[in-house]
């Protein structure tokens, strides 16, 4: 082990998560300095800087109730572009710290916790959230669902339920932390005391997501792949969308997401009780929220905290996969970004204009 493998080992807890983010947070901008970068928002993203420009304005459905990230940028002193892409960098390097004092909760050995939070930091869905200047609330949703899951598994139910609180302001999400702490602190299948705690951290974020819809008018709801039919049509058009593109794009996303943490985090169900109890909790929510939304990775990746903590597991236990495993990360984030590069950015430029208005 070198010297500074075996100061770092020796740093508080605290001080090695700051020194994470910092580091994640530069090494994703010098990373995205070498890859072309999407020279102004498209779709979905323009969506949001017309919300940072006039929050009072009528916005398109469902992205109008996503308010955080848009809304911090309006009061923010700097320029919108510079304020959405600062915002994503301190996101993401900070949910690399999270994620480490997660593992580090979890008594992940370091050797493989600190490696992981760069891996994630530099993770194909953080970087194209660079690339495209930051305008998609990814990088806050991610941190949000380290930090919850840190507070569940800490049992510390008031900053669980600000968390809760703020990421309802930022994507629904979030409310999932909720059927996750009642996994994680529930004694049996049908807890009275688990159900009240939870009902109670989660009350103000589901307050929240309930007077965003209420206050907030928007437009373009019927034009929303899914909406425009009823609850159950809308579903099955959603998936029967997502399942036609799922070889020609889908899977392909879908594997960058987790890449071969995918095929680590399986083995940990049976020996690991909060993978099991996470994965039996978020997997079935996952595979709803795919009924509701066409970008399946996007969806997938709100599971963060419990598989890498799942696929940490595995390498703590078996430590001879760490090597190949961080090997394969690295040719997955830089073949990504040279994907980008390539052709990757100029697809998300000639993108065609969304089925809904954007507003």
């Amino acid at each position: 082990m070198t010297a500074l493998a075996t100061r770092a080992v020796r740093w508080p807890a605290h001080r090695l998560a700051a020194a994470i983010g910092v580091a994640g947070t530069l090494a994703l901008i010098l990373l995205d300095a070498c890859v072309r970068d999407a020279p102004t928002p498209q779709g979905d993203d323009r969506i949001y800087a017309l919300m940072a420009e006039d929050p009072t304005a009528r916005h398109t459905f469902v992205f109008a109730y996503r308010i955080a990230v848009p809304w911090l940028v309006h009061v923010l002193p700097f320029d919108h572009a510079f304020s959405f892409s600062a915002i994503a960098w301190v996101a993401s390097g900070a949910a690399g710290a999270v994620l480490f004092l997660l593992l580090e909760r979890l008594e992940i050995a370091r050797r493989v916790s600190v490696p992981l939070a760069f891996v994630l930091v530099l993770s194909p869905p953080l970087l194209v959230a660079s690339l495209r200047q930051g305008y998609n609330p990814d990088p806050v949703t991610v941190l949000v669902m380290i930090a919850g899951t840190l507070f569940v598994v800490e049992r510390r139910p008031v900053p669980l339920a600000l968390t809760m609180l703020v990421g309802a302001l930022n994507r629904e999400s979030a409310l999932f932390l909720a059927p996750l702490a009642y996994a994680v602190w529930a004694q049996r299948p049908l807890d009275r005391a688990a159900f009240a705690r939870v009902l109670a951290v989660a009350a103000p974020a589901i307050a929240a997501f309930c007077a965003l819809r209420f206050a907030i008018p928007t437009v373009g709801r019927e034009q929303v792949p899914g909406y425009g039919a009823s609850l159950i049509g809308g579903r099955l058009e959603v998936l029967g969308d997502g399942l036609r593109a799922f070889f020609d794009v889908e899977a392909r996303r879908l594997a960058l997401i987790y890449g071969p943490l995918w095929l680590l985090a399986p083995l940990a169900l049976r020996d690991f009780s909060f993978a099991r109890r996470g994965l039996l909790v978020l997997a079935p929510l996952v595979l709803l929220a795919m009924s509701f939304a066409l970008d399946w990775g996007r969806v997938v990746f709100v599971a963060a905290p419990v598989m890498y903590a799942a696929a940490a597991w595995t390498l703590h236990h078996r430590p001879r996969l760490l090597a190949p495993t961080l090997a394969v990360c690295a040719v997955m984030v830089l073949g990504y970004a040279a994907y980008m590069q390539v052709t990757g950015t100029q697809n998300i430029i000639d993108a065609g204009h969304p089925p809904y208005p954007v507003r």
